[in-house]
């Protein structure tokens, strides 16, 4: 079982999706067997599908993104997020969240859809892809909120917050995901974390085409990237490498319980 799987990709974003059949053929040459490309926003979600069907080694979510809330209909439509969820090949909710770095104009519609997402993956037993960014006080209390109202699967998605929301995902039994970020030199607090994180909790990500590792910082991300974060990883944990990259397989066919 000692592949890896891409938890989060957008490959419907040109800059891969121009290329799919060489990206998928990269990451397999990387040990990066299958591959979860996410939905954010719900205009684009038949091109997503088509994804998916095309290729047996896609799967999807369905969401929307914070900062596309304002661009989407959609955002807060619990019954058509909840029916695209049943396709087989839908494996998770999201990605959603809060992102208040561009501003606050839309905080309100941002909590809302963040909700209704929570309650489509609470409802329908599928994990949240949750996105944070400059939002972990209002993150940490819907979170907290929800979870009283009843237990659902989540996903720390791309983690580059503080260790509060780590610490209160943790506490919440979410999985905490990785990038390339956590490569970067400037990104102690975050090595930091991804050290702290159980092992049966770990993920790892590409969040391709954005946020490539280093060594490849500043190109194109793929998901074969995944092999090298990881790697990464196993050794900031001080984890056997083989032994690494099978934990991560089973977290992510534990979490992601559709993929086949």
């Amino acid at each position: 079982m000692n592949y890896l799987i891409d938890t989060h990709a957008h490959l419907d974003f040109p800059e891969l999706y121009s290329n799919l059949s060489e990206i998928i053929e990269n990451a397999k040459n990387n040990n990066v067997l299958k591959i979860i490309t996410i939905s954010t926003n719900l205009n684009k979600i038949e091109k997503i599908i088509q994804i998916s069907n095309d290729h047996e080694v896609i799967y999807f979510t369905v969401g929307v993104h914070p900062n596309e809330v304002l661009k989407d209909d959609n955002y807060d439509n619990y019954s058509l997020i909840s029916n695209i969820s049943n396709n087989l090949k839908c494996v998770g909710v999201g990605e959603c969240g809060l992102d208040y770095h561009f501003g606050n104009e839309d905080k309100e519609k941002q909590k809302l859809s963040f909700i209704t997402q929570i309650k489509v993956a609470r409802d329908n037993k599928l994990p949240l892809i949750i996105h944070s960014r400059d939002a972990d006080d209002d993150m940490i209390n819907i979170l907290q909120d929800e979870y009283k109202k009843g237990p659902f699967k989540a996903i720390l998605h791309c983690f580059s917050s503080g260790k509060d929301l780590a610490l209160c995902g943790i506490e919440l039994d979410f999985y905490i995901s990785f990038s390339g970020i956590v490569t970067f030199k400037s990104a102690k607090l975050i090595q930091e974390i991804a050290c702290i994180v159980p092992k049966d909790r770990i993920l790892v990500e590409t969040d391709s085409p954005y946020l490539a590792p280093t060594p490849f910082r500043g190109t194109i991300n793929e998901p074969k990237n995944c092999f090298h974060t990881a790697k990464f990883l196993s050794t900031i944990r001080n984890s056997d490498f083989k032994e690494f990259t099978g934990q991560l397989c089973m977290n992510s066919l534990k979490i992601f319980d559709k993929i086949l």
